[in-house]
């Protein structure tokens, strides 16, 4: 069989694989994993449940493959970031890695919905071998912590940040204050511009000030 053959099916495929996940992100988002069935999915991408079945053995593993997507389209956000301001310090390079993951969760709320609402299941942390997409998948969110974790040392050896202070720990609160930044938006923040007159930009202007000054050696 010719090669050209080959990679014009192998294409095809992938496309196909791609179509599904798009539309597992709709119905996500419309009706939340737990209320969304092969079923759905299948008429949303308007394909036959057993084609979805070829690509996808479960819901689950259509819900990671659409995590995975959603990492991997983030921690391509993160580098384009530190690249375009590598000679900034740790301090500012942590403020660009907290702005991409707000415009992450504008740009792809679908992606954003699916990592944020994830809940970790005991089986993603067991050494199973069928299990490498589970694994794929948290190595890839991980990325984004060992970025932060990395300015936060490389600060602490430049002086710019406390050296009492511990980057695991900082990562976990930093993580968690992106999260609930980008949250409060997408739910929000038209109730924020009405009622208290400010928008997002200014509250996480404002947040990332405050936790990231705590931080700074004087």
């Amino acid at each position: 069989m010719p090669m050209s053959e080959i990679t014009r099916k192998d294409k095809e495929r992938l496309a196909r694989k791609n179509e599904i996940i798009k539309a597992a992100e709709r119905i996500f988002v419309q009706k939340g994993f737990e209320n969304s069935t092969m079923d759905d999915i299948a008429k949303e991408a308007e394909f036959t449940k057993k084609t979805i079945y070829t690509y996808f053995k479960s819901k689950e593993e259509l819900y990671y493959e659409l995590m995975l997507v959603g990492f991997k389209t983030l921690n391509a956000l993160y580098d384009e970031a530190l690249i375009e301001n590598v000679a900034l310090g740790e301090i500012e390079k942590i403020k660009k890695i907290g702005y991409s993951f707000i415009e992450f969760s504008r740009n792809y709320p679908g992606y954003f919905k699916a990592i944020s609402d994830y809940k970790t299941k005991d089986f993603d942390f067991e050494e199973n071998e069928n299990n490498s997409l589970v694994k794929d998948c948290y190595f890839a969110g991980e990325y984004s912590f060992e970025l932060l974790r990395n300015c936060i040392i490389s600060g602490i050896k430049k002086g710019e940040i406390l050296d009492k202070a511990d980057p695991n720990i900082v990562c976990l609160i930093l993580w968690s204050t992106m999260v609930g930044i980008s949250s409060l938006m997408n739910k929000k923040e038209k109730y924020l511009n009405v009622y208290f007159n400010k928008g997002i930009e200014e509250i996480m202007e404002t947040g990332f000030e405050m936790l990231l000054n705590s931080l700074k050696k004087t």
